[in-house]
């Protein structure tokens, strides 16, 4: 007899909404804490249905789970859902999904990310979309190919012709090795507690000093229309009188907890008063997604580039299109971003 699940698609307001991939790919997947996630994920069966809730009234689609290529469910043997912009998401299962258009409203559904469903009304509220609910075109698309992993001394090597001094790259690589350890034990251990202070001070400055950034080029919680800028790097020392010309870059810090989709936005906003701003960074203290900032009447933004320093890889794990390690961090070094051509 089938079971009835229910998953949640992350958390928009904290910008990790995984909705559409889940939609894109045909799957559900979910990571851990809790630990139960990973082994509620286990015990779903083929022939199961799924619902996909936003929130605790909300359904916006229900599926079936299926075999593709012989399984239907497993964890931690995709590299891909290893690094969600810094989230590990391994234990997934195949989904046949069918969207409902509007989303199905409902009340009292658990906050969990993943459990069994037991009510009947939930039951009869996914049936409904199975019966009636629209498919998705083009559906499912391949998954993303295994990203390739970057290696410590290809990043130094690569810096080092960029201009970084074999002296600055050994103090880059023990300051990549403490992010390394702080960054794993907050994930491990503090992932909910750890705010924006936290990782900008502990994270992300001391990366971009060992780049080879001068305190003097960087402004904290620097006020522009629209907010403060968390960091606002300058072309040369900051001097107020020329901030709005010389700022070269916006960095938008993050908590672990958050993710990073909603971020650029954010940051877009305050880049309007800067108009030489030439990149607007994403980070949450290990992750960097890099938008690069098209010249238009409006400003808009183009992701150009992302790494993760705990696991550096080829390409953008989640859209091999996108440049990954090698290039993320050359953009992030200060003679590209001050220099008169683009990065």
């Amino acid at each position: 007899m089938s079971k009835y699940w229910k998953i949640a698609a992350g958390k928009a307001a904290e910008g990790r909404d995984y909705s559409e991939l889940f939609f894109k790919y045909g799957m559900a997947f979910v990571g851990e804490p809790p630990k139960k996630n990973i082994k509620n994920m286990s015990s779903v069966n083929e022939g199961d249905v799924v619902i996909l809730n936003k929130g605790r009234n909300s359904i916006i689609a229900a599926g079936k789970v299926v075999q593709k290529k012989g399984k239907h469910n497993g964890s931690k043997d995709k590299k891909w859902l290893m690094d969600f912009d810094g989230w590990e998401l391994p234990a997934y299962c195949y989904v046949e999904w069918k969207k409902s258009e509007p989303p199905l409203s409902t009340d009292g559904l658990p906050i969990t990310t993943i459990c069994q469903l037991h009510q009947e009304k939930y039951k009869q509220a996914a049936n409904r979309i199975l019966e009636t609910g629209c498919p998705i075109p083009n559906y499912p698309e391949q998954e993303p190919e295994e990203p390739e992993e970057i290696k410590d001394n290809q990043l130094l090597e690569c810096l080092i012709i960029e201009g970084l001094s074999p002296s600055s790259a050994c103090d880059l690589t023990n300051t990549i090795a403490k992010i390394r350890l702080l960054g794993k034990y907050y994930y491990a251990n503090h992932w909910g507690e750890i705010r924006e202070h936290e990782t900008r001070t502990f994270l992300v400055i001391p990366l971009l000093l060992a780049l080879g950034w001068s305190e003097r080029q960087l402004k904290i919680e620097l006020s522009c229309d629209g907010g403060k800028a968390d960091i606002a790097c300058f072309r040369r020392n900051y001097c107020p009188d020329k901030k709005d010309k010389d700022c070269i870059a916006i960095i938008e810090t993050k908590g672990l907890h958050f993710g990073l989709d909603y971020a650029p936005e954010q940051a877009k906003k305050y880049s309007k008063s800067f108009p030489n701003c030439k990149v607007v960074i994403v980070t949450n203290g290990y992750c960097y997604k890099i938008y690069s900032i098209r010249d238009s009447d409006e400003i808009k933004l183009a992701l150009s580039a992302y790494i993760n320093l705990l696991r550096p890889t080829k390409k953008y794990p989640l859209d091999p299109t996108i440049d990954g390690a090698l290039s993320a961090i050359k953009q992030l070094l200060p003679n590209k971003l001050t220099s008169k051509t683009p990065a």
